[in-house]
Order: structure tokens, then sequence, then C-alpha cells
């Protein structure tokens, strides 16, 4: 494979533009009240991009022994051995440096701050320690995974809020049942690569459970954000969707394509609250509660 395909590949394309979706949410969403600076906003989704660019490559390093064992990950790079692990981490510290200069620069400290929490978080605790250990370490890494939208936010607010949390909440809840989905569409992967796994009866209690949770925590986020109709709308008919979904008599008949379904509709609900941030217009502030970044840096390009 070519040199340019090989960094893409290592960056996992998919999983950036996907998160960047959330950061527009959080930003758009935290824009109600305030002007949207175009400068900073790209400086924010293009900070982000190369902060998760980053992560993803030094994932693949730590993980190459994994992704050998699977069938949906052997065919990565570092698992072929198509790239060399010091050039893979130094092509990581590249794109960790400008995308960190870049949030620290143009956008401000807190959301520079938040995103190197992320990345701690998902390569320290949840790659590097949890995941081969514990089945929680999908717990843990949720809540990386739930940092974008609160980068976004904080890219405009330069505070960490009521709002703020109940984003990390919000998406830290859908992460769950999206990632078991995972853990049951790829079973026979995980046990070839003996990560921990639980029961598909333990899997579906949890998916129940963050799915309600989800819901409980979207419906004070809106509350707390004066989101308008619209974001109820969407959070309670897809969620109620979704529960449905998760619930289907499939899942005792065919456990992979129930997964699957599942896992689709996910994505489809987490695009969806994403628009559905972006578009709220009846938001008029948030309950602050303390950690508030220096107004020259909030007052940014």
């Amino acid at each position: 494979m070519g040199l340019l395909n090989v960094g893409v590949q290592l960056t996992k394309p998919g999983i950036i533009f996907g998160n960047l979706a959330s950061v527009l949410g959080g930003y758009f969403l935290a824009s109600s009240g305030h002007s949207v600076a175009p400068l900073r906003l790209l400086a924010t989704l293009l900070g982000t991009a190369l902060v998760i660019g980053c992560s993803c490559v030094l994932n693949n390093c730590i993980d190459r022994d994994i992704d050998r064992r699977m069938v949906r990950t052997c065919h990565r790079a570092l698992a072929l051995r198509a790239i060399t692990v010091p050039s893979a981490v130094s092509y990581a510290l590249a794109l960790g440096i400008a995308g960190f200069s870049l949030l620290w620069a143009a956008s401000n400290v807190l959301a520079c701050i938040l995103a190197m929490v992320g990345v701690v978080i998902y390569l320290g605790a949840y790659t590097y320690w949890l995941k081969r250990r514990s089945h929680w370490a999908t717990l843990i890494g949720s809540l990386s995974g739930a940092m974008p939208p609160v980068i976004g936010y904080a890219a405009v607010t330069g505070r960490f809020d009521a709002t703020a949390m109940l984003l990390i909440a919000v998406f830290g809840c859908w992460q769950m049942p999206h990632s078991h989905a995972i853990t049951v569409m790829r079973r026979e992967d995980f046990r070839a690569a003996r990560l921990p796994l639980l029961t598909l009866s333990q899997t579906h209690r949890q998916i129940q459970a963050y799915m309600l949770a989800f819901l409980a925590s979207a419906v004070l986020l809106g509350v707390v954000a004066q989101m308008n109709v619209l974001y109820f709308t969407v959070v309670s008919g897809l969620s109620a969707y979704w529960l449905a979904l998760a619930n289907s008599p499939v899942r005792l008949i065919d456990p992979t394509r129930w997964a699957r379904t599942l896992f689709g509709f996910s994505i489809l609900l987490i695009l969806a609250l994403d628009l559905s941030l972006a578009l709220n217009s009846g938001r008029q502030g948030s309950l602050s509660c303390g950690v508030q970044a220096p107004a020259i840096m909030r007052s940014g390009a």
C-alpha cells in the first residue's frame, strides 16, 4: 500500500469525521447567544481532527498484536508491518503537536486541555491499561469519546459548566450501547484477540440501562441548556425506537443481525442529536459551575 494511503488509514478517517460532527454540534449549541467566529470554528475542527488522528495512530501502535488476531483489523498497516512502529509514532507526534498547538493558539486553553484529557483517557486508561484486562474499559473509554462535543462547546464559551458536564453524560451513555453492539457483532474476533467479554444477557442488560441513562441525561441537558422543541422531539422519539430495537426478539434468534441493526441506528441517532444541538435556537444560557478560561483566551480568533 502507498505511503499516503497508509498515513490516511492509520488516522481512522471514519472516526475523525464522526467525531467532528459532534464537535460541530457542541460548537453551534454554544454559539446561541455568541458570535460564530469562522476562523475559530475552522481551527477547532482541524485541531480536534489532528488530535484524534494522533490518538488513532498511537492506538494502532499499541494494539498491533491484537489487530493481527482479528479479521476486522488484520489488514491495518501496522498489523501488516507496512510501516514501522517508530515511523508511526513520529507521525502521531507530528499530528498531535500540530493539533494541540492549533487548539491552544486559535481556539482556547480549555478546549486544548479537554482534548489532552481525552487523549490520556483513550490511550492510557482505555487502550494501554484496561482494554485487555476488564470489560469496564468500555465505560472508561466512553469518557474520551464524549470529549469532542465538549471541545466544541468550550471553544465558544471558554468554560466548563453544567451543560458541558451533561454533554459528557449524554455522549458517554450513547457510546456504551454503540460499543456493546460492536462486541456482539464481532464476538469471534474479540475471543480470538482474548479480550474480556460480557455474556449476551449481561450485554443486553447493560445496553438497556445505558439507553435509559442516555434518554434521562439528554432530557436533563435540554432543560439545563433551554433547548427548543425540535431537540426534545428528536431525543424522545429516536431514543424510544432505539430502546425498542434493543428489546427486539431478533436478539434471541440472530444476535449478530440484532447487534448490526442496533449499531447502525446508533450512528443515525448520534448524527440526529448533533444536528438538533446545532439547530437549537431556544437557549439563552447555561448553568455555570466553575472552570472558566481566562478572558484573553476566550476572545481568540
